[in-house]
């Protein structure tokens, strides 16, 4: 277990770490985060999970000073200080303590910069196994191209799929296209052998692991479209699979008890998710 965090400028044991309850991340998710996959020395997908943190807290303006060369030399350090081989780290940046106060209007307020490592199994080389999935109607804010902690919509979709004894939850708009699932970007290919994945309109967060995955299909010869599709597509698609930092290339077999292919795993799939782990 990974006892070391850091908060605010301390490394400190997870016992012992305290946050003020006048922090604007707990009063109003008034903060945005990351989370970056390690194994034994390489950060997956690194540079483009700092690339966009530094970004929400611009489009959420909070003025944060720490350089992303300061930032990793603290993530090495908890690495280093947990001695974990293989893991995750969450990289949470708050708008910092204040009297309780809807409005940020001339608040001159600290950013709180908090970390936490944790361990997990490597399980790269078991079976891949397929996951269910259920829809659900997208009841979200209009920004969810931020990464921010406001996450209680994607909370009751998880928990609402896991009830229905599914791994994900997918967001369906109101139009009937699909947008993303609670915690991943969604993809589908088609009867004419194509990737799809929706574009980065504004309606999903544009998931670090998908740029990854999108340019592997670029440079493998696979045909893939930035499109949106809609919930009957998705059913009667050859294949669907899920990508975000934690799971990376998840297919999924079953939605809304519609059996996906038959309810056999796809080639692409594991094509795309080998592709995945070999250039890391």
């Amino acid at each position: 277990m990974a006892n070391i965090s850091y908060i605010d400028g301390v490394y400190c044991n997870i016992e012992n770490a305290k946050i003020s309850i006048n922090d604007r991340g707990y009063h109003f998710g008034d903060s945005v985060y990351e989370v970056i996959f390690y194994n034994n020395g390489t950060f997956y997908d690194y540079d483009g999970h700092i690339k966009r943190l530094y970004n929400s807290l611009k489009l959420i303006n909070i003025k944060f000073h720490i350089t992303k060369q300061q930032l990793k030399i603290i993530i090495k350090n908890l690495f280093r200080l947990n001695k974990v081989n293989f893991g995750s780290i969450y990289i949470q940046v708050s708008r910092g303590v204040a009297d309780r106060n809807h409005s940020y209007f001339k608040l001159n307020t600290k950013p709180i910069l908090t970390m936490i490592v944790s361990k997990q199994k490597n399980n790269f080389s078991d079976d891949i196994q397929g996951v269910k999935a259920i829809t659900v109607l997208d009841n979200r804010w209009s920004r969810p191209d931020i990464k921010t902690t406001q996450l209680l919509p994607n909370v009751l979709a998880k928990t609402y799929a896991n009830e229905k004894n599914a791994y994900e939850g997918i967001f369906i708009d109101h139009e009937g296209y699909v947008t993303e699932g609670s915690s991943s970007n969604i993809w589908i290919i088609n009867k004419n052998n194509e990737i799809l994945t929706r574009e980065i309109d504004g309606k999903i967060l544009s998931g670090i692991t998908r740029k990854t995955i999108s340019q592997f299909t670029k440079n493998n010869n696979f045909k893939m479209l930035e499109k949106k599709f809609t919930k009957e597509e998705m059913l009667n698609s050859r294949e669907v699979f899920l990508t975000s930092a934690s799971s990376f290339v998840t297919p999924i077999i079953e939605i809304d008890n519609v059996k996906i292919n038959n309810g056999i795993i796809g080639k692409t799939s594991i094509e795309l998710r080998d592709l995945y782990f070999k250039n890391f």
